[in-house]
């Protein structure tokens, strides 16, 4: 989350709300190739999936920062517009995720709209790895801005997939090169928009799912965002916990793809946004998510071999033979067939020097 400046702008995050307890990892300490913050982050990352990335006590994260409230501004900017007017970009998945999606035009768990909107800029038009895509006029004029941030994020997904190499025992630069900044994929930033709730009727706003791609970079001032805690039932909801949004901090979340590449080993976790709570609840919700997918061509399959902690398939395994663009496509269609509900996945237990390690 950006600046404590940011944060005295709006009401506090009440105290009496249950919050999922995430791991607090140190930005500095991952750039100083801290092991145990390593390892902290290794077993994070197979329990829950999410982490609470604290960016304060170095250049580089302070400059994040920085670019993460600048993106709040133009989050505003875009979804203050006219809905006439930004319909003209409207996006047309599955064809196209970029563009804007107005509140209502999907359904939460029990078939009632949703109440989100946000744009999506496409990374691969923001960096020139594509053809140029047609935005409101205030995503133009910030192209060099929305590229300098991309640029840092990526550094951030850079460093983290090389510490899971390394906890994982993959040959370094493994992950970070089914990604990479300079190859076409389905990344994006998008920019969020939630107005409040009426009180009478306070309800999810956007439905539980796990991101289908490999890491999110998420910034937010109020509270909304809710996790599953890890083996329970979604049905219940009882099981839900908040997250509290925390000044210097962005949250990290794995996606599908990192289960696919590690055979379970790390997890993704199902999460929502619903309503913010107390005092929050009455003004609008703004947040930006970094989401990124793997470049299309990359392999889904396992990385297993050598001296690889992720598992070879079992007997009534198979492994994943699609790349990046077939598997987001055949994933796209069953979710809409109804064949692939949304459920948390990963944690398995792994075998290091003979003994079994769980989540």
């Amino acid at each position: 989350m950006p600046t404590q400046a940011y944060f005295d702008q709006y009401p506090s995050f009440p105290d009496d709300v249950p919050t999922a307890e995430l791991q607090r990892i140190s930005f500095a300490k991952l750039l100083s190739h801290d092991a145990a913050e390593a390892n902290i982050l290794f077993e994070a990352c197979r329990a829950w999936g999410f982490i609470v990335l604290d960016l304060e006590g170095c250049e580089e994260g302070q400059s994040f920062i920085q670019m993460a409230a600048d993106m709040f501004e133009l989050d505003k900017e875009v979804n203050l517009m006219d809905v006439e007017e930004l319909m003209k970009y409207a996006y047309k998945p599955p064809h196209s995720l970029f563009g804007y999606k107005e509140a209502g035009n999907l359904k939460i768990e029990d078939g009632r709209p949703d109440r989100v909107e946000f744009y999506n800029v496409g990374r691969d038009d923001i960096m020139g790895v594509s053809a140029p895509l047609s935005n409101p006029p205030c995503i133009e004029k910030s192209r060099p801005a929305l590229k300098s941030y991309m640029e840092q994020a990526h550094s951030i997904v850079r460093l983290i997939c090389a510490t899971l190499d390394s906890q994982l025992h993959l040959p370094s630069g493994t992950l970070a090169s089914l990604q990479p900044l300079d190859k076409p994929s389905g990344t994006a930033l998008r920019l969020l928009r939630y107005s409040p709730q009426p009180t009478t009727d306070r309800r999810t706003s956007l439905l539980g799912h796990t991101d289908i791609g490999s890491l999110t970079i998420l910034f937010n001032i109020t509270g909304g965002l809710q996790l599953l805690l890890p083996g329970t039932d979604p049905a219940d909801e009882a099981n839900w916990r908040y997250v509290k949004p925390a000044p210097g901090c962005a949250i990290v979340n794995l996606g599908d793809a990192m289960v696919e590449w590690t055979a379970g080993v790390l997890r993704s976790n199902m999460h929502r946004v619903s309503f913010a709570p107390g005092a929050q609840g009455q003004v609008p919700r703004y947040s930006h998510a970094y989401l990124v997918r793997p470049q299309a061509e990359a392999p889904m399959r396992r990385l297993a071999g050598g001296e690889s902690l992720i598992p070879e398939p079992e007997q009534d395994e198979e492994d994943n033979v699609m790349n990046a663009k077939e598997w987001e496509a055949h994933k796209a269609v069953a979710i809409r067939q109804g064949k692939d509900n949304a459920r948390s996945r990963g944690g398995r237990e792994i075998k290091r020097k003979g003994v079994k390690i769980t989540a």
